[in-house]
């Protein structure tokens, strides 16, 4: 046997409505099983939240922002302390190299950096130290 439900209380309103209104109405009614006032009343509930919405976009919008902006901030942090940190071990090769290349010319040294900058051109920045070494080999057997 079914339960018992009381309907629920309900507000008789008398609106008008233009005629393209009436038949978005009668077009769209079958959302909820043929009753209009349901129709209506899902209407207006969806229209009210998108209102409310937008009033707390801007709030929403804001507040990501800000959440957006600290994470990028955190990660720019970490790459530039990482970008430090490689910076320094690139500090003690140059170092090393340079005391053993003490009696190395300007001449020398300026087609040394041209070729590694067309080096690392053409590898789009990823160099592997074995195909340097290969090259250097295949450069002094020259």
């Amino acid at each position: 046997m079914a339960e018992y439900k009381p309907k629920e209380q309900k507000t008789k309103y008398g609106f008008r409505l233009l005629p393209e209104t009436n038949q978005f109405i009668e077009d769209h009614k079958y959302m909820t099983n043929g009753d209009r006032s349901a129709f209506v009343s899902e209407a207006v509930r969806r229209y009210c939240a998108e209102i409310d919405g937008e009033r707390s976009l801007d709030v929403l919008c804001e507040r990501m922002y800000k959440i957006i902006s600290a994470e990028a901030e955190s990660h720019s942090s970490r790459m530039a302390h990482l970008l430090f940190k490689i910076a320094v071990e690139l500090a003690i090769q140059n170092h090393l190299l340079a005391a053993g290349y003490v009696d190395l010319t300007d001449s020398e040294m300026r087609h040394i950096r041209n070729r590694a900058i067309e080096t690392v051109r053409k590898s789009h920045g990823f160099l592997l130290f074995e195909r340097a070494l290969a090259e250097e080999r295949s450069l002094s057997g020259d």
